[in-house]
């Protein structure tokens, strides 16, 4: 288990993020997709986008906890 030793919270970000955007790409492209269905591959656009910012470290979740009042 040498190799699951350098996986970590970014890298994780990172694969999520880009199962979210692949998600989100096939149901905007899909022939068959509803509103609804465009409507959640909006949100997973947007959530996938963020996880690749924090997984490229340009999103600091402690900066964003300091905003909540």
């Amino acid at each position: 288990m040498g190799f699951l030793s350098h996986i970590d919270n970014h890298i994780i970000a990172l694969v999520v993020g880009t199962l979210m955007l692949f998600g989100s790409f096939a149901t905007i492209n899909s022939r068959s997709a509803s509103k609804f269905d465009h409507d959640f591959a909006l949100i997973l656009l947007i959530t996938g986008i963020v996880s690749f910012g924090f997984g490229f470290k340009l999103i600091d979740f402690s900066q964003v906890k300091e905003l909540w009042p």
